[in-house]
């Protein structure tokens, strides 16, 4: 830790369009905004450490200012434009066993009463369903000696079924869209045997992961709706990467995904 660091400089961390530059790093912590739905996210990360799972931010508690306090862990996050590193066949199975793993130890979660949650861009609970990460895109995820060490950014953490995050997470990894969108580092891979090695990982068979493909294409449609609303009430970020193209990058990933890779399942 540089000594910059420990005496209390605030460096602002880049990514994720919900926190809007709000999240920085104070020597070995990260301070975030307090959400209505912190406290539900702070418990299930108590849990997880309980549990052992080592995957996970530690929660430390509030500062003098209120913002939640986090651990900081080290490693590398990838950013856009995305590096070649970061879109190793190996790299995205290391993701995949991080993310069973996780999965495992959210089982005996109990939930907390009046529970809140950011459910924005989820479907009604169902039985079964388990908290999940629910945003396991490639900057949130912190990696060492190229393999996946933690999650971060736990802000979307909620109860839904355990494919549909796995479905988000190929969103991202595999991932999810049309050949013509993948840019810098990803571009070229085999989407649908990267696909294959994700849902080897968590042991899927062929009919559950067609259920991933179905959860793949009901989040995109109502990210296009949930997207649409952030942009229109004038958040910042989420404006610019409508107005970037999203709509039209939206539909061609459904397209490719119910056309290239759920035919390649058939």
């Amino acid at each position: 830790m540089s000594d910059a660091m420990s005496d209390g400089e605030e460096i602002a961390l880049p990514g994720g369009l919900g926190s809007g530059g709000a999240v920085v790093r104070v020597g070995a912590t990260v301070r975030r905004p307090v959400r209505p739905h912190s406290e539900a996210v702070e418990a299930f990360l108590r849990h997880l450490e309980l549990m052992g799972f080592t995957g996970a931010p530690g929660v430390i508690g509030r500062d003098e200012t209120g913002r939640q306090v986090l651990s900081w862990i080290d490693g590398d996050v990838a950013l856009p434009p995305f590096p070649a590193w970061a879109a190793t066949d190996e790299l995205m199975v290391s993701v995949a066993d991080l993310q069973r793993r996780m999965h495992a130890a959210a089982l005996t979660f109990v939930l907390p009463d009046e529970a809140g949650w950011d459910r924005a861009n989820l479907p009604a609970t169902r039985p079964g369903d388990i908290v999940c990460h629910n945003d396991l895109c490639v900057e949130n995820v912190v990696v060492r000696d190229s393999a996946a060490i933690a999650f971060i950014d736990f802000d979307f953490a909620a109860p839904t079924d355990p494919l549909l995050d796995i479905a988000i997470a190929c969103r991202h990894w595999v991932p999810f869209r049309d050949p013509v969108d993948i840019a810098e580092g990803f571009a070229g891979v085999d989407q649908i045997a990267r696909f294959g090695l994700f849902c080897d990982t968590h042991g899927l068979s062929g009919a559950t992961r067609r259920h991933v493909v179905d959860h793949g294409l009901a989040f995109l449609d109502r990210a296009l709706v949930t997207m649409k609303a952030k942009a229109d009430s004038g958040l910042p970020m989420y404006a610019t990467v409508w107005a970037a193209g999203y709509p039209d990058q939206n539909r061609r990933s459904h397209t490719w995904l119910a056309n290239q890779l759920r035919g390649a399942l058939s």
